[in-house]
């Protein structure tokens, strides 16, 4: 009977170091593809938690007919948390002014920011017998600063709503708030000159009227700017008209 060999006619030392060289070089070529793609990674990271960092963005809490006094304050959360307070003041019946003062603590960072701004009201069309929707035309200036980050906004809109009377002088009135806003951002992602951008925002919100004196607001806000913060928000308010100023519709 034929004795087999108990080597196998394929195998050659030098093609065997060969396969082996070429394997090393391919498992070397992975790793550094690896290794680059996890270090474009990081980076990019980074400079997108940079950039979320820099600013905020919170709801207007601008309901559509103007006010002849009334305080609120709401807590708003999206990047970070804002404590907020709004004065809003009538200058005729069917226009008011308003002063914003807020704290803004951001995600991923010690430092805060001091939230002020300035805004008006103006009464468009009231509803009535022919058509539904109350329209205030709004518009104003607001400024954010803090560890050598300042933001300035320039939003004009128009708030859309409609009121439904309940029992017991309740209401409720959900609304919509689209505006576009010019911004202005200094020390920004990381760079130590302005950056500028038109951004279109809105809310979605809805005010119970509790009482003639006290209503609670909440507010959505869905931000289209890259330097105020991109992560939309949502705030809730606790609102107090003094009894002699309570307006009647």
């Amino acid at each position: 009977m034929p004795r087999l060999s108990s080597s196998c006619p394929n195998t050659d030392p030098q093609r065997t170091a060969r396969h082996g060289v070429a394997r090393a070089r391919k498992q070397a070529m992975r790793g550094r593809g690896l290794v680059g793609a996890l270090a474009i990674l990081v980076a990019f990271t980074t400079t997108a938690s940079d950039a979320s960092a820099q600013a905020l963005n919170y709801p207007s809490l601008q309901i559509p007919s103007a006010s002849t006094r009334d305080y609120t304050g709401a807590i708003a959360g999206g990047d970070g948390t804002t404590l907020l307070f709004q004065w809003r003041e009538g200058w005729t019946d069917r226009r008011h002014l308003q002063l914003d003062l807020g704290i803004a603590d951001r995600k991923g960072n010690e430092s805060l920011l001091l939230v002020i701004g300035g805004a008006f009201g103006q009464e468009l069309l009231r509803a009535n017998a022919d058509q539904p929707l109350d329209l205030l035309l709004t518009g104003g200036v607001g400024m954010s600063f803090g560890d050598g980050v300042s933001l300035l906004r320039i939003p004009v809109g128009v708030s859309i709503g409609h009121t439904f009377d309940l029992e017991n002088g309740m209401s409720l009135t959900p609304y919509v708030h689209p505006r576009a806003s010019i911004d202005v951002c200094s020390n920004c992602s990381n760079r130590s000159d302005s950056q500028s951008e038109v951004s279109l925002n809105f809310d979605l919100g809805l005010n119970f009227q509790v009482s003639r004196q006290f209503a609670v607001r909440a507010a959505a806000a869905f931000s289209g700017s890259d330097l105020a913060g991109d992560d939309d928000s949502f705030a809730v308010g606790f609102v107090w008209t003094p009894k002699p100023l309570v307006k009647t519709r």
